[in-house]
């Protein structure tokens, strides 16, 4: 047994010999031949670790790639399709617009065709029809652009003035930069001051409140005729004829009575040159205005004008100055009471162009420009047809951008 085990050593290890022998053998005799000599395995190893690195690496930059690709489209699939809605939606809020300012203008050009109203108290009771018929708060409906007579007696000690503004339209010229075509905003014209002016309104209604008062009288009498056969009790008698009605409140009113230059004024607000100020009792014909509400970066309506300059005329007159009509700033400079809003007006010219040669300030607008708007219905259609034609680009880039330009 010990011997058929030696001999299966030697058996082994004579053959492993020969391999060896062979191996050499031929890596010796082809040494030359071997262009590429077989690298170490460590070396191999490491080869084929940094091989499937860099393919790892170059894998998760696709996946990147692709995983921000798809989310750009995403967005854009989001974007691009809120901004068609956007912008139609203004379009079609312009087109809305549209035919309520039309609605607007037609209003404005009936009403300015009727007869003024008689009186103040005339234009209370057409006030009171309108909010009772309309339901809805819309300009073209509760707005009235209806003429009225006033008559009254102003408060030129309490008047104010707003602007810069530009003169109304026609008002010095029918055309050109003086033309006043802007609406009573900036412009290009001869900058000035609206005149706002408290009128206390005087009603001349004699002859109907004499025979109010009559009947009112007659009627009295005979109730206090048959309380008398029914009781004894004259003092009853005496103190209804001593009953005597409480005294009405003034009503005042805030008139727009026109456009004077910028010079009228200097800097610190004192009057250099006087416009015209009847102290008499007036009649004139106007028209309810607005006043303005500010924007969100509008600035304070009042400037602070304390400084004076050495150019300042002594013992001239100031007045009060607004950059805008703030309704709040107004009742406080004219010291109108917290429960009392005055409505405003815009004093019309009734005069003939011929006649009026020779401006005499402050100047008016006529019937045919007051009330006018700012924004005329044109303007409405040029937004909506720009909102319109962006809402269909985007339409069109959407369609590129789902359909990968197929």
């Amino acid at each position: 047994m010990s011997n058929l085990v030696g001999r299966g050593m030697i058996c082994r290890l004579y053959s492993q010999s020969q391999t060896s022998r062979k191996i050499s053998a031929c890596c010796n005799g082809n040494s030359v031949l071997l262009k590429h000599p077989i690298p170490p395995t460590n070396t191999i190893i490491s080869t084929s670790t940094t091989r499937g690195y860099v393919r790892s690496k170059s894998t998760s930059k696709a996946t990147a790639t692709t995983t921000t690709s798809s989310t750009t489209d995403a967005v854009g699939k989001i974007f691009f399709p809120s901004l068609c809605l956007l912008t139609f939606g203004l379009g079609s809020w312009q087109t809305k617009r549209y035919f309520e300012k039309v609605d607007m203008v037609k209003k404005r050009e009936d009403d300015l065709e009727l007869d003024p109203l008689s009186s103040f108290s005339d234009w209370q009771l057409l006030q009171k029809n309108n909010s009772k018929d309309t339901d809805t708060t819309t300009d073209a409906k509760s707005k009235s652009y209806r003429r009225v007579n006033l008559q009254g007696k102003y408060q030129h000690d309490k008047q104010i003035l707003i602007g810069p503004r530009g003169p109304p339209p026609g008002a010095l010229a029918e055309s050109g930069p003086n033309s006043g075509r802007s609406g009573g905003g900036m412009s290009s014209s001869t900058q000035g001051y609206w005149v706002i002016t408290p009128l206390v309104i005087i009603t001349d209604d004699k002859n109907g409140s004499k025979s109010s008062t009559a009947n009112t009288t007659k009627t009295k009498r005979e109730w206090l005729g048959r309380l008398v056969k029914r009781t004894t009790n004259r003092s009853i008698k005496r103190k209804e004829y001593t009953t005597k009605p409480a005294p009405q409140e003034e009503t005042i009113v805030w008139v727009n009575r026109g456009w004077i230059p910028r010079h009228y004024i200097n800097k610190s607000n004192q009057i250099v040159t006087s416009w015209d100020e009847p102290n008499d009792i007036v009649q004139l014909v106007a028209m309810e205005s607005n006043t303005e509400t500010p924007g969100t970066y509008s600035p304070p309506s009042r400037l602070d004008t304390t400084n004076q300059s050495v150019n300042d005329i002594d013992n001239s007159p100031s007045v009060d100055k607004l950059l805008w009509m703030d309704r709040t700033a107004m009742e406080e400079i004219t010291c109108t009471p917290s429960d009392v809003h005055p409505p405003l007006f815009v004093e019309i010219n009734t005069d003939d162009k011929e006649e009026t040669v020779q401006q005499q300030f402050p100047v008016k607008p006529t019937r045919e420009f007051v009330g006018e708007f700012k924004i005329p219905p044109s303007v409405h259609v040029g937004y909506a047809i720009t909102w319109y034609g962006l809402s269909g680009a985007g339409m069109i880039m959407t369609r590129k951008l789902l359909t990968k330009g197929r």
